[in-house]
């Protein structure tokens, strides 16, 4: 979202480069404040991380679908509100940044959670292909759309989809059954990890014992 955001500042709000690098400091300045602060509005709700994350995800929609306020006919007559003034785009910048800084920890911790113990270092190389998998996915659909259509702004429509679609997904994640299910897991793999070490051990002592016999025959 952040680089069709850059995009949309640029093309479409013709923000020069002092301006864009404004909104990138707020980002990350709010980013490290939701980094914070989301373990606290957490802990005041009482809420579980599945539930921090299911509420970022509704604030994070809320930004396409602002930018989508100005396909709607009396926003469009004025002239502001809708991503229609640069201005817009700051506040916008600080609501993503605080977003994005508590979603993403939050939902590595709750990876982490679901890991098998002992497996952490090779589920975590995959959660990070998936993200940056995904970084190429995004930007290769709005690229298209925007061809299509001549404009950024109906790319805000495939973002709020984009942002739309873990939200169910997130409300049926059993976060007790899947520590259950990886705990499990975890004796699985550790137990197959053994085995294939027993066999292997036992190859080597034949070949070493063939190797011997070998020998004395000669």
């Amino acid at each position: 979202m952040s680089g069709t955001a850059v995009l949309f500042a640029k093309t479409q709000l013709e923000m020069g480069p002092a301006a864009l690098a404004g909104i990138n400091v707020i980002v990350t300045i709010f980013g490290v404040l939701g980094a914070f602060m989301w373990s606290e509005i957490s802990r005041y709700f009482n809420a579980r991380p599945s539930q921090t994350i299911v509420a970022c995800i509704i604030l994070f929609e809320m930004i396409p679908l602002y930018g989508l306020l100005g396909f709607v006919p009396a926003v469009k007559r004025l002239g502001v509100f809708g991503l229609q003034q640069p201005w817009e785009m700051y506040p916008l910048g600080a609501v993503y940044g605080f977003v994005l800084g508590g979603l993403s920890s939050y939902c590595r911790s709750l990876f982490g959670e679901l890991i098998p113990p002992g497996f952490e270092a090779a589920f975590y190389a995959l959660y990070a292909i998936t993200d940056k998998g995904s970084s190429i996915f995004g930007p290769a659909v709005v690229g298209v759309i925007t061809q299509r259509y001549g404009e950024i702004r109906p790319a805000f429509l495939f973002l709020a989809i984009l942002i739309f679609v873990p939200l169910p997904l997130m409300l049926l994640v059993d976060v007790d059954r899947g520590r259950r299910d990886a705990v499990e897991m975890g004796k699985e793999l550790e137990g197959k990890k053994q085995n294939e070490g027993a066999t292997n051990d036992g190859t080597i002592a034949l070949v070493d014992e063939e190797a011997e016999q070998g020998r004395d025959h000669g």
